[in-house]
């Protein structure tokens, strides 16, 4: 099967290859021209100017350049032996217009110099008045793409006008980039659009509505010149600065699937709302409006696996979800160092869910023993969510302020009845058969709120040029019912049997404070910036956390003989735990900078910081054992050395060498918890002698950054080692019924090393991209424990690795392959070295083909293949396909028919490991089906011309 996959896919790439060839344009009919921009009064030359070329018969744009640095602009691929004209022009110039003709036997033409004339000039010459707005521009840092300069087809829209504009390049992965650089944000009207996922404006905006597209530099931070980002900003015409758009679809398939979603938004110069709902059985499943938003856009190209029939989602899940977006600006020209803006969204999601799942966990114990434990389980739930959250942004020049605040409801019940054994090679130990009912609701409400200032020139007698203030308090509570039936058979030990019916009210009350203070740019603002303090930075922070928990359980048990609920006076308490932690830092910065001119930029930065923390941890509780007070102060340094060299242009390097130190503390359920029983098979005990755990973490990172427009290589390492001392390490005792005892305790140290890289390789040509991503992460970690009082270390490698290819014709041919690998390997010391290794591998084929500008073809075909210990190979195929046409003249109702997991092979697989044990098994899962829909996508911008 393998294969032949691989078969498919060699041949599928290779057709389309041959056919983009086949469309290229013939080298044998082209030509070439070049010249040099100069003034015509001092004869230098003008960088930046647009250079357009057109055809005289009907003006059609044929190509056009910015002269360079030098003045000088290169075409190639020109039409020979056909009328064309040469139109030059630059702010503050007058417009040139010079008509020409290609020879065919020289297929080239040098202008030599063209000369512009000063707009207060009246020697004309040469020089044409032309209403042709010039297809691109500078004005002032900012490039400006003319939008009407170039012809697209009437439905278009905007990520369709991104593609046609030099050094702009819209990827097969999403991606956005200009020479090289990705770009941070797709703006419209210098504002985030609907949340600010460049989709959403790329993809709905109607091409016909664009008056510019400008790409530019934004500063983050006006004392570091490199800190830059490339944001590209889409200017609407005066007459479209508002509009709305959306989707209204629905579908119904075999075995009673449906699905059905629906968005509405409007937008206008200050204004933007936007409503969504979905409804669906297809394990469809959205996280908050924005998803819902940007996977039903009316271009619609892209992966969109966010909002997809999810076939490796546990069970069968019934969402329905609706929701709002909102955006105000209380000015009309928002900008990075100018902001009044409030924006808010709510999103409820209800879900119901049935999963089937049975695992089996194999264990090593001592010697050669080993325990099986089975598990068979069957659990429905359902779920109901709200958030809403809000926040206000101020900025002014170096000062801002926000405030936000969030709330969350949540309200679920399920059921869950399970049949659990365990076993080992001498026979079956016990079995455990359990049944849970609970109900659960919970809220939280928190408040957030900063003010920062930051002066670009700092003044002696104002030290505070640099400060930050932030404030939040987070504050929630949750009950929660839930009884449960637990009966316990030894075939061991008769007389340890165990039935539980257990009832429990639990309800937890959090008040979470959090206060940052920051003091920056000491040296400068007190005037110390001499010798070996110049160019450094002092900081002082602090960070203090206030926490406080209250709760109160109540729990009883059934009496057997008189069947009624009686008080457990063990794990019927009322807790109040409240943790304080101040760390107080002091931060030195030094910078050393070297830079040329339009040539580069290289900086060095070294940080320090030492902090200090103080973390008291005070319980008290009904239950006398759980009344305690600790106490710790911790040193925890930390350093960074950064280098970073950008040769403009060319590429940018990226160095950082950073050392870093965390605690740790014990919590109060691993000091001294209230033990519950009633899961035989998982009992966690406490240990009052737990000291906190302290890590030091050593880190290097290396980023390079290739700044061409094509064939551009990008590329990263990063490795970072860990010394835990103090680990805590889990000690668990099992004995001969299977029952398992868990407690943490202190050992000397666990070491981990971590290495990941990723790369990725761009091709573009006239009209194909190729590109290539791959992401590797390797980990080993060598991890202390116990079991049954034997000390053991396990040495676990873990690996995990993606590779995509990407290929792209134009907007007619999409392709991605995408290939994983993952691995893990557990090897044990201290118990005859057990091993236990499993694998992952999952390759899947994707391709979207637009035959016209309506009908659509798109099929996926995944391949899994698991291997695990002791276990059989488990290979399994989904193939999908789906065939999409648009009718109606604006392109708006689309027709789709999907066939999905048309082998009927789904399969969900259980498998994973951890240090002593890896667990395999299958659950319930989504399988074959097929859907008709239909899709309606409203569109209006400006108003309708009659």
């Amino acid at each position: 099967m393998r294969s032949l996959f691989w078969l498919l896919a060699f041949f599928g790439v290779i057709f389309i290859n041959q056919a983009a060839m086949g469309q290229s344009k013939d080298s044998t009919n082209t030509g070439a021209a070049n010249g040099i921009v100069r003034d015509s009064v001092y004869n230098f030359v003008i960088q930046s100017s647009t250079v357009a070329i057109y055809k005289v018969k009907d003006s059609s744009l044929v190509s056009y350049r910015l002269a360079d640095n030098f003045g000088e602009f290169h075409f190639k691929e020109l039409p020979v032996n056909i009328p064309l004209k040469v139109i030059v022009s630059f702010v503050g110039y007058k417009t040139l217009v010079r008509k020409f003709i290609i020879p065919t036997v020289s297929k080239q033409i040098n202008f030599r110099n063209l000369n512009l004339d000063r707009s207060d000039e009246n020697n004309l010459k040469e020089v044409i008045v032309n209403a042709t707005p010039p297809p691109v521009r500078m004005n002032g840092d900012t490039l400006e793409f003319n939008a009407d300069a170039f012809k697209l087809d009437k439905n278009a829209v905007a990520e369709d006008l991104l593609r046609k504009l030099p050094g702009i390049t819209v990827w097969g992965d999403g991606t956005i980039t200009f020479n090289g650089k990705q770009v941070s944000q797709v703006l419209v009207e210098g504002k985030p659009f609907f949340g600010g996922d460049a989709r959403i404006a790329t993809q709905n905006i109607a091409k016909d509505a664009i008056d510019k597209v400008q790409v530019y530099q934004q500063n983050t931070d006006r004392r570091n010149p490199l800190d830059s980002v490339t944001n590209v900003n889409i200017k609407l015409k005066k007459d479209k600065k508002f509009g709305s758009f959306g989707k209204i679809a629905a579908g119904y398939g075999t075995d009673k699937r449906y699905e059905a979603d629906a968005n509405i938004n409007y937008f206008n110069s200050r204004t933007q709302i936007g409503l969504v709902g979905a409804s669906n059985n297809v394990n469809k499943t959205a996280k908050d409006a924005n998803i819902l938003m940007r996977n039903s856009t009316f271009k619609g190209t892209g992966a969109n696996v966010e909002y997809q029939p999810d076939f490796s989602t546990q069970g069968i899940n019934q969402p329905n979800s609706g929701g709002f977006i909102f955006q105000h600006d209380f000015i009309s020209d928002p900008d990075f160092y100018k902001n009044d803006r409030l924006t808010a969204n709510y999103f409820i999601n209800n879900n119901t869910n049935t999963i089937n799942q049975n695992s089996q966990t194999t264990t090593r114990l001592n010697g050669d023993s080993t325990q099986i434990q089975q598990s068979n389980s069957t659990s429905k739930s359902s779920n109901t969510s709200q958030n809403f959250a809000a926040r206000y942004d101020k900025k002014k020049g170096d000062y801002s302020y926000y405030f936000s605040t969030t709330a969350n409801l949540n309200a679920a019940h399920s059921q869950n009845s399970s049949l659990g054994s365990s076993s080992t090679s001498q026979g079956l130990q016990s079995k455990n058969d359990a049944n849970t009912k609970s109900d659960n609701n919970s809220k939280n409400i928190s408040f957030e709120t900063g003010f920062t200032t930051r002066q670009f020139t700092p003044h002696a007698d104002h030290p505070l040029n640099d400060f930050s203030i932030n404030y939040s308090i987070n504050a929630g509570s949750n009950n929660n019912n839930w009884n449960t039936t637990s009966k316990f058979v030894s075939f061991i030990n008769p007389a340890g049997n165990k039935f539980f019916d257990r009832g429990y009210t639990n309800n937890n009350d959090d008040t979470k404070q959090h206060l940052f203070m920051s003091l920056g740019n000491l040296a400068e603002g007190f005037n110390i910036q001499k010798g070996i303090m110049s160019h450094v930075d002092i900081e002082v922070q602090n960070n203090l956390d206030i926490n406080l928990h209250h709760e109160d359980n109540n729990v009883k048990d059934r009496d057997t003989l008189t069947g009624n609920y009686r008080v457990n006076p063990y794990l019927t308490n009322i807790m109040k735990t409240v943790v304080v932690n101040e760390r107080p830092a002091l931060v030195i910065t030094k910078n050393f900078d070297k830079f040329f001119a339009n040539r580069y930029i290289q900086t060095l930065n070294i940080r320090f910081s030492g902090e200090g923390q103080f973390f008291n941890q005070d319980n008290s509780s009904s239950q006398l054992f759980q009344n305690f007070n600790k106490s710790y102060r911790q040193f925890t340094p930390g350093a960074m050395v950064s280098y970073k060299n950008n040769q403009f242009g060319d590429f940018e390097d990226t160095y950082i060498l950073n050392f870093a130190t965390t605690v740790d503390y014990p919590t109060v359920q691993q000091l001294y918890p209230l033990v519950d029983s009633i899961n035989q098979y998982y009992i966690q005990r406490g240990n009052p002698n737990l000291k906190p755990a302290t890590n030091r973490i050593l880190s290097f990172n290396f980023n390079h950054v290739n700044r061409h427009v094509k064939n551009t290589f990008n590329y990263g390492i990063g490795i970072n080692a860990g010394l835990v001392t103090g680990f805590f390490a889990d000690s668990s005792i099992i004995d001969n019924t299977g029952r398992n005892v868990h407690y943490v305790v202190n050992v000397n140290e666990s070491k981990n090393l971590g290495v990941s890289g990723n790369l990725n390789k761009a091709f573009k040509f006239t009209t194909n991209q190729f590109q290539i991503n791959l992401n590797a992460n390797l980990n080993l970690f060598r991890t202390p424990g116990y079991i049954n009082t034997q000390f053991i270390i396990s040495n676990v490698v873990s690996n995990e690795n993606m590779l995509n290819l990407y290929y792209t014709y134009g907007d007619k041919v999409a392709i991605n392959l995408k290939q994983g690998y993952s691995y893990y390997h557990s090897k044990r010391e201290g118990n005859n070295n057990n091993e236990f290794s499993n694998t992952v591998i999952p390759t899947a084929f994707s391709t979207s083909v637009n035959c016209t500008n309506k009908l659509t073809i798109n099929s996926n075909i995944t391949y899994n293949h698991t291997t695990s210990t002791g276990s059989d190979p488990i290979n399994f195929t989904i193939w999908n396909a789906s065939i999409n046409y648009r009718f109606m003249k604006g392109n708006n109702l689309e027709l789709k028919i999907a066939a999905l997991d048309l082998l009927h092979q789904n399969t969900s697989i259980i498998n994973f490991g951890n240090n002593n044990a890896i667990t395999r098994g299958k659950t319930n899962v989504l399988q074959q089906y097929g859907m008709i829909s239909l899709s309606y996508f409203p569109r209006k911008f400006g108003k309708t011309k009659k």
